[in-house]
C-alpha cells in the first residue's frame, strides 16, 4: 500500500489540488458570471437598457432641437470654410458645426452636445454656402 502511494503521490496531490482549489475557484466565477447576466437579462427586460434608452435621446433631437434650428436657421450667422469644406450656423439656440456632403453635424444646445442627422437642412446649408462663395 505504501508503494502504491508513493508511486502516485503527484498524481494524488494533483487530484486532491484540482477537488479543493480548482473546482470551488471555477463555481465562483460561473455563479458570478450567472449573476451578472441575470441582472443584465433583467435590466433588458424592464426597459432600463434597450432601445427605448437610445430612443429618447433621438426623440429629443427631433422634437426639440429640429424645430429650433429650423426656425432660426434664416437669421443664424454662417461662416463657411472652402479649405476644410467645413460650415458654423450659429444663433441664440444652438451651435451647429458640419462638413459639406456629410449627413451629420455637431450640435451645442442648452450647454450640451448632441450628434445630429442635417440631411432636412442640406438645401439651405447648400444655399448658404453658395452665398459665401459669391461674396469672395
Amino acid at each position: 500500500m505504501f508503494d502504491f502511494v508513493m508511486e502516485h503521490l503527484l498524481t494524488i496531490i494533483i487530484v486532491l489540488v484540482v477537488l479543493f482549489v480548482v473546482i470551488p475557484f471555477l463555481k465562483s466565477i460561473v455563479s458570478k458570471l450567472v449573476i451578472v447576466g441575470l441582472v443584465l437579462v433583467a435590466l433588458i427586460f424592464f426597459g432600463v437598457l434597450g432601445p427605448d434608452f437610445t430612443e429618447s435621446s433621438t426623440n429629443y433631437v427631433e422634437n426639440t432641437i429640429r424645430p429650433v434650428v429650423t426656425n432660426e436657421i434664416d437669421k443664424a450667422d454662417f461662416t463657411y470654410d472652402e479649405d476644410t469644406k467645413e460650415y458654423i450656423i450659429q444663433s441664440a439656440s444652438f451651435h451647429l458645426k458640419g462638413k459639406l456632403n456629410e449627413n451629420t453635424g455637431e450640435v451645442r444646445f442648452k450647454d450640451k452636445t448632441y450628434e445630429m442627422d442635417v440631411r432636412f437642412l442640406k438645401d439651405i446649408i447648400e444655399k448658404k454656402v453658395e452665398e459665401e462663395q459669391a461674396k469672395e
